[in-house]
């Protein structure tokens, strides 16, 4: 991709500085732009929405990508305050955390926006470093369209909310938008995509992995040493050092179904593979453990202080972690900590596996909030879901597309015949709910043929693109 990468430091650490006498100060802000298929003013603009880690400019192997293509769209993609290179503060120390906020994150959204559409190619730009180059000026008039997954899905659809003129419509892949706490509903997905055959799932591969762990927890409470693929680093000393562990074993499991047939195997098929295979549960438990470990020898992470807090601790920059930054937000804003549901198959887990060591004791380690109690809330709730909306999404030409198998999807916009539809889904006209069959976390965004030959697009997926570029032809006309 002829992709050009630019500094905008006009960025303001603080949209919301309530005193006009001490102006907030400004910074860089990294974005992409790219010009290959834009035909000049007129033409639509593609925004990318970046979110919780460094972002790189877009590529052919995205779904962006080839719409833009097809409606000639210049594509320009945002990097989120305190990731990547988007530092708007000197270090992540407790108190400049506080500008890290989704509604920040908007009005960054929003001000870039203006500033792209503003552009003249008769002025000079001094707002950017390389300058501001296009053929044309895309116009304040100009059509954007905004694309965002997972956390930056949240971005689009709020941005749509929040800011609805500066949008034509948004694309919303695997938002969460239901703040929660005591995120329990991530692990029940894991079980049932362990259990759905249209993915190499079964009930018994389930049913093995609940077994499996069960007999894992009798054996540590008896004193007895796991497989060699379920020893742990280190001993375990605590209630929280025994969260870290099952954690490790947890999170493995997590990673195959949140990406399964994404990324790299192995896939859930794998997993029940090696679980159908094995001659016990603990030893079918140790089996798929062992596919994560590039040699079958890698123990399990159990300190919860050296492996976990310490990390969250790290104030320093480096370009490329994002630990501390998502866990921040997570602790003040969101919630998202992933406990242990007694409808999963980890169920046993479950008494380490809490809000008070998955959510308390990371917020009060990593961040020193003594008596840490959640996410910002007031007697409504969480402060987040009041403020956004929650499943309540209000607005017109959004978009928002889910996979059943992913287990964010369970805290999104779905479909109502969907397990986790939640009573309180309440969309508006202008919300079009697309739910893909079988597809983990944000299958959608990725281009027509993207993982082929090796995965091929279900046709579920197929449907789903059309679907969407339906939508977004729709907005733009």
């Amino acid at each position: 991709a002829n992709s050009t990468t630019h500094f905008y430091h006009d960025a303001l650490l603080d949209h919301f500085e309530s005193d006009v006498a001490s102006p907030t100060r400004k910074w860089s802000q990294r974005y992409y732009v790219d010009e290959s298929f834009w035909g000049g003013a007129g033409f639509p603009v593609f925004l990318y929405i970046g979110g919780e880690g460094p972002q790189g400019p877009m590529s052919p192997r995205m779904f962006i990508y080839a719409q833009a293509k097809e409606h000639r769209a210049l594509l320009v993609t945002l990097e989120h305050r305190f990731y990547g290179e988007s530092l708007p503060t000197a270090n992540m120390d407790d108190a400049n955390l506080r500008y890290l906020a989704s509604a920040q994150a908007l009005a960054d959204l929003a001000r870039f926006r203006v500033y792209v559409s503003s552009y003249s190619p008769d002025a000079p730009d001094a707002a950017s470093t390389p300058p501001l180059e296009l053929k044309a000026s895309p116009g304040m008039d100009s059509k954007w369209i905004a694309f965002g997954g997972s956390y930056p899905g949240d971005l689009a659809a709020w941005f749509k909310e929040k800011y609805p003129f500066l949008t034509a419509g948004v694309v919303a892949s695997s938002a969460p938008v239901f703040a929660e706490y005591d995120f329990a509903q991530y692990s029940e997905v894991v079980g049932d995509a362990l259990a759905y055959p249209l993915i190499g799932g079964s009930p018994s591969c389930a049913d093995a992995v609940r077994r499996g762990v069960e007999d894992l927890v009798a054996a540590l409470e008896a004193g007895a040493a796991p497989p060699k693929a379920l020893e742990p680093c280190g001993s375990i000393a605590s209630g929280v050092d025994r969260a870290q562990y099952y954690s490790s074993i947890f999170g493995n499991f997590q990673g195959v179904v949140q990406y399964n047939l994404e990324a790299g195997p192995p896939y859930v098929s794998d997993v029940c593979d090696a679980v159908d295979g094995a001659p016990s549960p603990i030893e079918a438990l140790a089996a798929a453990t062992s596919l994560f470990s590039s040699n079958g020898t890698a123990c399990l992470s159990s300190d919860f202080e050296k492996d976990y807090v310490s990390v969250l601790r790290n104030a320093t920059f480096d370009g490329v972690s994002a630990d501390r930054q998502w866990i921040w937000q997570s602790c003040n804003e969101f919630g998202f900590f992933q406990t242990i549901s007694p409808k999963s198959p980890f169920a046993a887990f479950g008494a380490y596996l809490n809000v008070s060591t998955a959510g308390r004791a990371v917020c009060s380690g990593g961040f020193g909030v003594d008596e840490y109690d959640g996410p910002r809330a007031d007697a409504a709730g969480l402060v987040a879901n009041a403020f956004y909306g929650g499943r309540t999404l209000q607005g017109i030409n959004i978009t928002a597309v889910n996979g059943n198998m992913d287990p964010w999807h369970s805290l999104g916009i779905v479909n109502d015949t969907d397990a986790y539809h939640a009573p309180s889904q309440r969309t508006s006209a202008g919300v079009h709910v697309v739910e893909l069959d079988g597809t983990a976390h944000c299958r959608d965004m990725y281009a027509p043929g993207a993982f082929a030959p090796f995965v091929n697009d279900t046709a579920s997926v197929v449907w789903a693109h059309a679907t969407i570029a339906a939508d977004i032809a729709r907005y733009l006309s």
